[in-house]
């Protein structure tokens, strides 16, 4: 087991996929740690739909006109959701459990991508919206993003220490 910092150096976006299915005992044990994600009030606002068939997620790739095609071929996709009636903290719940899934997802071994979906334009409608329709999903959840899941199909070396940018950190002042 890789230790925390470990997985943030080697976890790279992944833009294309293996075969190699992503099996049951995987996708369970990735949406546990996503469970476990921060969120505001201790509302866990977040919810989760996985998408394997490929067609459907032929389908989902459509609701996004630019940057949508990368997830075709992943094993998995995870569509990352929150129910609106919590305010406007959903983005921040749904966007660190989605952390979470992409380092559960390095610690599988696996490859991911973060799509975008929120406040991105689909064929007819928002993304948003026609993925709202292809899932069902009800008019009071946000969909703030697409989590593309698989075998990883590339290999982007990890992080090191030359590649931290410490002017990036502050102390008590800017």
């Amino acid at each position: 087991m890789k230790s925390l910092y470990q997985l943030a150096q080697s976890r790279r976006s992944v833009r294309k996929y293996t075969s190699e299915p992503v099996t049951d005992d995987a996708i369970r044990r990735i949406l546990s740690v996503a469970l476990t994600a921060p969120n505001s009030f201790g509302h866990r606002p977040v919810e989760y739909i996985v998408v394997r068939d490929p067609e459907r997620i032929r389908a989902l790739a459509a609701c996004k006109t630019m940057g949508g095609r990368m997830i075709i071929g992943a094993g998995a996709v995870i569509v990352v959701m929150a129910e609106l009636s919590r305010g406007e903290f959903w983005v921040e719940d749904a966007a660190a459990a989605s952390a979470y899934l992409l380092l559960a997802i390095e610690e599988e071994g696996l490859g991911a991508c973060w799509v975008q979906i929120r406040n991105r334009m689909g064929q007819k409608a928002t993304s948003q919206e026609e993925i709202r329709a292809l899932l069902g999903v009800p008019e009071n959840y946000g969909v703030l993003n697409l989590i593309a899941l698989g075998g990883k199909g590339e290999n982007p070396p990890p992080y090191t220490e030359g590649d931290l940018d410490a002017n990036k950190i502050h102390f008590e002042t800017f």
